[in-house]
């Protein structure tokens, strides 16, 4: 398990569920699921997924417009951001979103 204090360290879905409100991570995954709602007034949700499960990403309309093109773009991603806990429910919300696709290109095929 990632050290969640490393602020270095990118957590695995899991591991993003046990941390406390608040607190400040990154998770990388496969963007599985990409909503722009007409009535959220440009926030952006995302579900990333990773071998251990799936998070959830608020985009808000000004981290849109910063990363739109990863955003958008990008089949798998770094995000940073803070961890929102309501009841049972977790979000990531995101303050910096990274493209990196180009590290798929790493992993061997499988055969």
């Amino acid at each position: 398990m990632s050290n969640p204090l490393d602020k270095d360290a990118i957590l695995t879905c899991a591991e993003l569920c046990s941390l406390e409100n608040n607190s400040f991570a990154s998770i990388a995954g496969f963007v599985i699921v990409k909503q722009m709602p007409s009535t959220a007034k440009g926030t952006v949700f995302l579900t990333l997924e990773d071998e251990t499960g799936t998070s959830n990403i608020i985009c808000w309309n000004s981290v849109y417009r910063n990363f739109r093109d990863q955003i958008v773009f990008s089949s798998f991603l770094l995000v940073y951001g803070q961890l929102q806990r309501e009841n049972e429910v977790s979000h990531l919300i995101a303050s910096n979103v990274r493209d990196i696709s180009d590290l798929l290109k790493l992993i061997p095929n499988i055969k």
